[in-house]
């Protein structure tokens, strides 16, 4: 393990462990059912164990779009010891409508990191997302459910970002950042034995995003998601027999018959 990996670790877990003691409880936010072209997305719902919600925001839809537009998921720190954490979580469910099915998921979002003053690596950002995704019907039938857990990649710096290592010590670091993910929901029913015809026909997203700033004396540190193109869910109906789910956050690979 590198020094600067070793130096992120420590940060996050010490974070996390803040983020305990001083979560704040609220109460989520069930947006409701959303009709796409070719999938529905049922009991679209946000929580946070560390702020108010909202932070991902309505979701809007257009034709196969589920779009999120976050205004106020970010993490700011500020002076010696600033720490902010900001968690939030995605959770729905996607049945596909007759004739389609789910063959592919994409995970995908972006935002952007500040970092200012002189400072090391204490001056700290980062963004992870992990999935729980479950695996619920297959070509219109319960099984007994797959669970697929996994976690976004992000660039630059797999997501972490510290005035030493990136910033040069100072005086100002900024980027954009993006992550992705993709998941072959068709494999993963041959890699457990599932036989289908068509493939799976429902499945249930859970979606753990968290932010975290640190900063040091005379820095400060912003990381957030942007506003345009931050987490979306789409269905891109395509010719012949292939249709895409997107969940920009998240986005569905969907086969048409």
């Amino acid at each position: 393990m590198t020094f600067r990996s070793k130096t992120s670790a420590a940060l996050v877990s010490a974070c996390a462990l803040f983020a305990c003691c001083q979560a704040i409880q609220a109460a989520p936010i069930n947006y409701g059912d959303f009709a796409g072209d070719t999938v529905m997305y049922l009991g679209v719902t946000e929580d946070s164990g560390t702020d108010p919600v909202p932070l991902y925001g309505a979701p809007n839809v257009f034709g196969n779009t589920l779009d999120f537009n976050p205004v106020s998921f970010n993490s700011t720190a500020s002076g010696a010891g600033g720490v902010d954490i900001t968690d939030g979580t995605l959770a729905l469910m996607m049945t596909s409508k007759p004739g389609h099915f789910i063959d592919m998921i994409k995970f995908d979002e972006a935002g952007d990191v500040t970092l200012a003053g002189f400072g090391g690596a204490g001056t700290f950002a980062s963004v992870v997302a992990n999935f729980n995704i479950e695996i619920q019907e297959v070509d219109g039938a319960g099984i007994g459910s797959i669970l697929i857990q996994a976690s976004m990649v992000f660039t630059p710096s797999n997501g972490d970002y510290d005035q030493a290592a990136d910033g040069g010590g100072g005086p100002a670091f900024n980027t954009a950042w993006s992550g992705l993910l993709m998941v072959d929901i068709e494999q993963a029913l041959i890699n457990n034995n599932i036989p289908f015809v068509n493939g799976a026909t429902k499945i249930s997203v859970v979606l753990d995003n968290t932010l975290t700033a640190t900063s040091e004396a005379g820095t400060s540190v912003f990381i957030g998601k942007k506003d345009i193109g931050g987490v979306g869910i789409t269905v891109i109906p395509e010719p012949a027999t292939l249709g895409l789910l997107t969940l920009g956050g998240a986005c569905l690979l969907g086969r048409r018959h």
